[in-house]
């Protein structure tokens, strides 16, 4: 009796291992299958073909504006592509998208446009049109406006246009050194 279990578990055993192989064979032809039916993504361009990117460029002012432009890219070589951006900061970078900035020594053309120093409740700021106008982007710090000269005031008071980079770094130093405090808040 006892040989006869003995028999009947080596049977089992047999049966449930022959079981286990097939299912595992199964389950590898099933992944086998998937993996055929897989195709490549837009980030692996078959051979010949152009990888193609939304590419966005952003560059920062030294006033803090940041210029952005985004335009389509076909990419024959990767080092060509990189050669090209080789003096921008990659910032950002999604499945078919790249995002890279620049930071420009100049003021925005923006504030070449608009922009002019003047005067709001003391303050040293930077206004959209003239300071009459009342439209402030910036402020600096406060001047202590009793030590200016009559022709100062008036300047400040119409506004004195940004023309330049130089002129931005110039009047900031100039009242820079008229501000009781003299730190730059802005």
């Amino acid at each position: 009796m006892h040989r006869k279990k003995l028999y009947i578990s080596l049977v089992i055993s047999i049966i449930a291992i022959g079981i286990l192989i097939v299912s595992v064979n199964n389950i590898q032809d099933d992944v086998n299958e998937v993996e055929k039916e897989v195709t490549p993504t837009t980030s692996q361009p078959a051979i010949n073909e152009q990888l193609v990117l939304e590419v966005t460029l952003q560059k920062q002012y030294v006033d803090g504006k940041i210029e952005q432009e985004t335009h389509e890219e076909s990419i024959g070589a990767m080092e060509d592509f990189w050669a090209t951006y080789e003096d921008w900061q990659l910032i950002e970078q999604s499945s078919g998208e790249m995002t890279f900035r620049k930071q420009v020594d100049d003021i925005s053309p923006y504030l070449k446009a608009n922009g002019y120093f003047g005067l709001q409740e003391g303050m040293l700021s930077i206004f959209e049109g003239a300071p009459l106008h009342q439209q402030v982007i910036q402020s600096f710090y406060q001047i202590d406006t009793s030590t200016l000269e009559s022709f100062q005031i008036e300047e400040l008071e119409s506004g004195i246009k940004i023309e330049s980079i130089e002129t931005y770094h110039k009047i900031l130093e100039v009242y820079r050194d008229l501000s009781p405090t003299k730190q730059v808040q802005g």
